[in-house]
């Protein structure tokens, strides 16, 4: 096995150093950096003058990872007109699925007379019950909403312009939105098919979150749309996005959104710094990290000179791992476990790359292990592991699928596997050739001269470098040389 393992270390270098020079790459990962184009579905409707609506709806889809699912966050513009008696009445409401069947619904409501609102509340409609009323959902326990909840962020606002125009906007959030029983939102389906209905007239005074309804009339009381809620996926929870008034459909059209699927390139261009982050990530701990505790294992004269210098550039690309996604967490660095994780792990590489250094110098003046040497053991471990689980937590983050955390999963148990069985391989092996060595030197004194430096047990240390053992052997009696 060793001397397989040995064939692996002019590849395992090369790639340190790929990584460490790889520490100055930028950020924004290149010319064809988009993390900073805008995520959004908007689709706008002005129907004002076959007496119907007139509204903006505006979202994106931000994922979840402590809820495993994706929320919602909408924003909707309202327009109501001058006259008072149809300002101060009516409600819109947009929802999930080409029916109400199923459909998870959004109402917005208010009177800019009196300025009230605009309030946000909402409301599902179980799979077969069709044009029955609507069941109010839970403004607090997401429990009784089959894991979502809605929420209104902040108060609404009315304004009104020059010619007595009055808009209405409302800001909300729809938690693990994803989860809905019925017709749900996909954050993956490119044509999510949506629907939208609206009642002029009805006084909805006095606008509670449960305020009963009264259907929706005439042809132009309701309609369908088709959102590529797949390009409206964010990594950034920036809140709710403003509508662009600019333009009146973004990432949705009133009939079936066909979209080629994005080939791995596009997305890779798309997203260059997700994608480098989980690239540095993984070469740094399910490879170079691993490689540098078999190296020092090896026994070969190199090993300590393997070890630095492999571990050298699994530093390098955590550190580019750890820019990254710095970069892309913006000022919410402490948003989620990973990130937390992530951060511990790699401010505590500086912690071992000291112990290590500290270690090796005393182990050269003293040629024997410390305190510090066990923290360099125990917290190297540490590391590893605590990289491992965070490979994991940024997976799912990612949106890996289930089949592919699996693979991830069984992948890095494996490698734990193999990894503690070479440790102790080397560890029996290396104890064994230290019974043998003093069998046939019984009486040579300076015994701890035996001893080489290794990240091991005191009485089966390895090579630090070949040039300690030479000079231990130049030191020997003759009699004791074959």
């Amino acid at each position: 096995m060793m001397a397989r393992m040995q064939r692996l270390w002019p590849a395992a270098v090369a790639v340190a150093a790929l990584c460490s020079l790889g520490a100055n790459a930028s950020p924004h990962g290149g010319e064809h950096h988009d993390d900073d184009a805008p995520a959004i579905a908007q689709f706008c409707v002005d129907g004002w003058d076959a007496h119907g609506p007139r509204f903006c709806v505006a979202a994106n889809m931000y994922h979840n990872h402590s809820t495993s699912a994706h929320d919602m966050l909408v924003t909707v513009e309202v327009s109501r007109p001058a006259n008072e008696t149809l300002a101060s009445g009516g409600w819109l409401a947009v929802g999930s699925g080409a029916v109400m069947s199923g459909s998870l619904m959004f109402l917005v409501y208010g009177d800019p007379i009196a300025k009230k609102g605009p309030f946000v509340s909402a409301r599902g409609v179980q799979i077969g019950q069709g044009h029955q009323q609507p069941d109010v959902l839970s403004q607090d326990d997401a429990t009784k909403n089959h894991g979502v909840l809605v929420q209104q962020l902040g108060a609404g606002e009315w304004t009104t312009d020059k010619d007595g125009i009055h808009l209405g906007v409302a800001k909300f959030a729809c938690y693990g939105c994803t989860k809905w029983q019925g017709h749900p939102f996909d954050a993956e389906e490119n044509s999510q098919p949506m629907i939208w209905a609206f009642n002029e007239d009805e006084d909805m005074a006095p606008y509670a979150w449960d305020q009963p309804l009264r259907k929706h009339v005439g042809i132009n009381g309701w309609g369908n749309f088709y959102a590529n809620l797949q390009a409206a996926e964010t990594h950034h929870n920036d809140g709710p996005p403003a509508i662009r008034q600019d333009k009146e459909r973004i990432n949705t059209s009133s009939s079936h959104i066909s979209v080629k699927k994005p080939s791995f390139f596009q997305k890779l261009r798309a997203r260059p710094a997700a994608y480098i982050h989980g690239f540095v990530m993984m070469v740094a701990f399910l490879a170079l990290f691993p490689l540098g505790v078999i190296a020092i294992r090896s026994g070969r004269e190199k090993s300590f000179k393997y070890h630095w210098v492999v571990q050298a550039g699994a530093m390098g690309c955590a550190t580019v791992g750890a820019a990254l996604g710095i970069y892309m967490s913006r000022s919410n660095i402490f948003g989620s476990a990973h990130q937390k994780i992530g951060l511990a792990v790699f401010t505590l590489l500086f912690a071992q790359a000291a112990s290590g250094w500290w270690h090796h110098v005393q182990f050269v003046k003293i040629r024997r292990r410390t305190w510090v040497s066990y923290g360099h053991m125990s917290l190297g471990w540490g590391i590893l592991l605590g990289g491992w689980a965070n490979v994991i937590t940024g997976a799912m983050l990612f949106g890996l699928g289930r089949a592919g955390l699996f693979v991830l999963l069984v992948l890095i148990v494996t490698e734990l596997m193999a990894l503690a069985t070479i440790v102790y391989i080397a560890r029996r092996k290396r104890a064994q050739d230290l019974a043998k060595a003093k069998a046939m030197a019984t009486d040579w004194r300076d015994e701890e001269n035996e001893e080489h430096f290794a990240l091991d047990d005191v009485d089966s240390d390895e090579d630090e470098d070949a040039s300690g053992r030479k000079s231990d052997e130049k030191l020997r009696p003759a009699k004791y040389h074959k």
